[in-house]
């Protein structure tokens, strides 16, 4: 059962399934890549739990981690942190390979906006976001009382979603030198 603090991560999640790779592949290449073995079209296994550490949370959070929970929707990895008030204490870090190539946050903000036209009535925050030596954009769904800071590093896209921006950004920046 879901709670109100997991659907922000699970519609995150989706999102960025849709939001990295290049699109479908071409009729004419459908063979060759269904040819090659799984494990490779994927790339590297991420563990995003131990991107951050408990101690890193607790520093930047304010409160102690109490479970981190491991997920993954198809390539995209999930790791939830809960600290004792499970429900209104966490923190959301999730690693989608396949981020397209962007110059800065700039591009990458106009990119992500582009993603969301399709969304109807839900309204997105988005905005560049310097000083993580990497392009970053904050990215929230307006009226979820969560934030989220998205990065673009080593061809893969790093989600901090947390209870306030700083938070996010400072996590994000200690997970984004742990990549792989």
């Amino acid at each position: 059962m879901f709670h109100k603090d997991a659907t922000p991560t699970l519609f995150l999640a989706v999102l960025l399934c849709a939001g990295c790779g290049e699109g479908p592949a071409p009729k004419a290449n459908a063979a060759s890549v269904a040819a090659k073995p799984k494990a490779a079209a994927q790339g590297p296994k991420i563990d995003p739990c131990s991107l951050v550490t408990g101690e890193e949370i607790e520093a930047v959070v304010g409160w102690k981690v109490m479970k981190a929970t491991p997920s993954s929707y198809g390539s995209t990895a999930v790791c939830n942190f809960s600290g004792p008030q499970e429900f209104t204490q966490m923190l959301s870090l999730v690693v989608a390979p396949g981020m397209p190539q962007v110059a800065s946050s700039a591009e990458m903000a106009a990119w992500r906006k582009k993603q969301t036209e399709s969304y109807g009535d839900i309204k997105f925050v988005i905005a560049p976001v310097e000083g993580l030596g990497v392009p970053a954009i904050r990215n929230e769904v307006e009226g979820t009382g969560l934030a989220t800071i998205e990065a673009a590093a080593k061809g893969m896209l790093l989600d901090v979603t947390s209870s306030t921006l700083e938070q996010a950004k400072a996590l994000a920046a200690k997970a984004i030198t742990r990549l792989p």
